[in-house]
């Protein structure tokens, strides 16, 4: 069964994952502030008007999970995956799929019921969800599966944001995903479309030393991509 692990829903312990994932996974404006360890309610709440703010933010909604999952705090938790289905309307089923296996050791089965019934269904929400009002409207829900997801997969992330025009959070998780997995390489491939398509020089050449000097085996598109931002500056 799927789990949370450090920052990510992985299916196994590894020590890696808290080393190398909390810029992905913590908001950094958050922890300036020591509200993670300070005042857990100020946290959620910061983390909750991220989403209200910007509902299309996969990443603030993933975060605001993740808090509710760390804090064990089971009717917020359940708020957080009501809302990013809802936002969602239907796609992303995958990545909706997994958050929900792998949050399902704090939600008891009325809420897992409600998560991952079929379409055409009302779902309750409660006093912490944002997108409800008492009952959830009929949108295309989550298809659930009791099948395990074994690991969470960078590419895949990263497909799911793309999908939303998150380019930012793409990136973001294919860095974090090449740190960890420096053997794919076809995380740096994507990566790299990614920087040439946004024309991220800067953040290029910034992950390009440091993949290097962690010694990264980086694949021969890096050369091809450096020469491609060298023309573009001619």
């Amino acid at each position: 069964m799927s789990q949370f692990f450090s920052k990510l829903v992985v299916g196994q312990h590894s020590d890696e994952f808290q080393q190398q994932e909390l810029s992905l996974w913590d908001d950094q404006e958050l922890a300036v502030f020591s509200y993670y360890h300070s005042d857990e309610d100020q946290a959620l709440n910061a983390l909750v008007f991220k989403v209200r703010r910007n509902p299309k933010d996969l990443l603030a909604h993933l975060r605001r999970i993740y808090f509710c999952y760390q804090q064990r705090l089971s009717a917020q938790l359940y708020a957080a995956l009501l809302d990013f289905v809802i936002v969602l309307q239907g796609k992303g089923r995958t990545l909706s799929r997994r958050m929900i296996e792998a949050s399902r050791s704090q939600l008891d089965s009325r809420q897992l019921q409600s998560l991952t019934q079929a379409a055409g269904h009302d779902r309750l929400g409660n006093a912490y969800s944002l997108f409800s009002t008492g009952q959830i409207g009929r949108c295309e829900l989550v298809d659930y599966q009791q099948q395990a997801e074994t690991q969470h997969d960078f590419l895949v992330l990263a497909n799911d944001f793309i999908e939303y025009s998150q380019l930012e959070q793409a990136m973001e998780a294919l860095e974090t995903g090449i740190g960890l997995h420096p053997d794919r390489q076809d995380l740096q491939q994507a990566l790299l479309e990614l920087y040439k398509s946004t024309g991220n020089r800067e953040r290029f050449q910034t992950f390009r030393r440091t993949f290097s000097e962690s010694g990264v085996s980086l694949v021969k598109e890096w050369l091809v991509t450096a020469n491609f931002f060298e023309g573009h500056s001619l």
